[in-house]
This record gives C-alpha cells, sequence and structure tokens, in this order.
C-alpha cells in the first residue's frame, strides 16, 4: 500500500498568519513537519510500503528535511506540473491532505484562500472549489481517493459537503482570517495520527473525487486586467469582466491550461 500526502500550511494547528514575529515561520516549519510526520507514522503502522510526501506551500520548499521521518520521500521546488499534487500517479491508495485551508471567500476561514490572492472564485463543471476539491479531483484521475484531510472547521465543512466519506479532522476553529482557537501542536498530532489510522481502516469506504469529462474549468480573477492577459493563452476564453473558461479533456489537461494561467498573473506554480 502507498500513501501519498500533500501538505500545506495554513492549516496546522497554531498557524493563524506567516507576517508575525521573527521566529514565527520557522516555528511553523517545524509544526508543518510535525503534522506531516504524524500521519507518516500511522501510515507505516497501519501497513503502508511507501509513502510520499509533497511539500505543498508558497516556493514548496517549507518542510525540514532533517526533521522529517526518514523513510518518506519528499518532493520539493516548484514548478511542477502537479503543483500540489505532484509525485502522485494511479499506483497509490490513498492520498491524505495534511494543514489544508478553505477556499477564497469563505467566512472566517483561516487564511482562507484558493491558490492565491488573485482567485476570486474557481469552478469545475459548474461545482465551486478550494485547493482541497481541485486536488481531490486531480486525485481522482488516478483513481485515487483524499482519504484524510485536516485543517480549521472552515475546511473541515467545505470538504463536508464535497467528500463526505472522507475522514477529517479539526486542527483549530476559526475565529476571523487570522485568528483561531488552536489544538495545541502535539494534541494536534496526535489526532491527526489517529485520523490517518482510521482513515486508512476505513479505506475500502472511501471513493475517489471524480468529473465529467470534458471538463469545464471557470476561475474568476480578482484584479479585471489578469482575465485580459489570461484570454491570450490558446483555448481560454474571456466571459466575463473577470472570469476565464475553457475546456480540457480530462484533470490533466486542465492543471496544464490553470498553471498557465498563474504563470501569466504572478509567476510560477
Amino acid at each position: 500500500m502507498k500513501v501519498y500526502l500533500s501538505v500545506d500550511i495554513e492549516g496546522v494547528a497554531c498557524v493563524t498568519t506567516l507576517k508575525q514575529e521573527p521566529g514565527d515561520y520557522e516555528r511553523a516549519r517545524k509544526w508543518m513537519t510535525a503534522e506531516a510526520n504524524a500521519a507518516i507514522e500511522a501510515a507505516y503502522e497501519s501497513g503502508a510500503t511507501e509513502v510520499v510526501v509533497a511539500d505543498s506551500h508558497g516556493s514548496m520548499r517549507n518542510l525540514l528535511p532533517d526533521e522529517l521521518h526518514e523513510d518518506a520521500l519528499l518532493v520539493q521546488g516548484s514548478p511542477r506540473p502537479l503543483t500540489m499534487m505532484e509525485g502522485l500517479d494511479g499506483s497509490f491508495s490513498a492520498a491524505f491532505l495534511i494543514g489544508y485551508h478553505s477556499m477564497s471567500g469563505t467566512a472566517n476561514g483561516v487564511m482562507a484562500h484558493t491558490y492565491t490572492g488573485m482567485v476570486y472564485a474557481l469552478r469545475l463543471n459548474g461545482i465551486p472549489l478550494g485547493e482541497s476539491g481541485f486536488n481531490a479531483a486531480i486525485a481522482g484521475h488516478f483513481g485515487v481517493p483524499v482519504a484524510l484531510v485536516s485543517g480549521d472547521d472552515t475546511v473541515d465543512a467545505e470538504v463536508g459537503a464535497l467528500l463526505p466519506w472522507t475522514e477529517r479532522v479539526v486542527t483549530k476553529w476559526a475565529i476571523s482570517a487570522w485568528s483561531a482557537r488552536n489544538l495545541t501542536p502535539k494534541a494536534s498530532q496526535r489526532r491527526i495520527r489517529e485520523g490517518a489510522a482510521r482513515a486508512l481502516r476505513r479505506l475500502p469506504e472511501m471513493k475517489p473525487f471524480t468529473l465529467e469529462q470534458p471538463i469545464r474549468f471557470e476561475v474568476e480573477l480578482a484584479p479585471p486586467y489578469l482575465s485580459q492577459i489570461g484570454a491570450d493563452i490558446p483555448g481560454v476564453e474571456r466571459i466575463g469582466g473577470r472570469t476565464l473558461a475553457c475546456t480540457g479533456a480530462d484533470m490533466l489537461e486542465i492543471v496544464r491550461i490553470w498553471r498557465l494561467i498563474l504563470n501569466a498573473g504572478q509567476g510560477r506554480i
């Protein structure tokens, strides 16, 4: 059994902003790595033969390799073809999304956004999605279910509505975009370890998130000039002042187009 982890940072316990006092980001990296380790340990204890971990925040160079479980394989750096899900393929039995946050526009969601601050809304086949849903669709392309998601209570609700079978762990309860009632890091790590073990015991209940093909992709970009730039990409049309749309044969094609739009607007991913 192979298990895949995509690890973000905004949903990690006790991380409520990445612009705190000197040293806070380094502490956040340690907590991020420790939460990943909790899931890795549970995976190996549950019979995993291989665990691949993708650093999936920002520059994708946040996890501390020296502190990561020694038996895990680490995917880091960017750009990369599958962005936050790089390294995943059909040989995996389950995917875990650790330290995730809710989609752009979520009321009180801690650091809620969808990939960047320039994204107002994103939809696949008309379904509004955040990073958890979009990445679940990438996993679904390979027939891999998202078995576990951890993060604040707003992403818990988001995932519960979209993927009701998925095991979920709440690491903190949102108060505002920059405030939360948190578990302590050790308590959060314990709950993630327990949640990962439950997820793998329940694996027969899990389902890949798949979409009818071809897939219609729409994204609303907060600054309208970005939709003007994005419309220069072949196959992409501007259907509103800030909205771009395209149709892709499958999720791999959608991801390629989405990366081009992001690159045109702000840089690599």
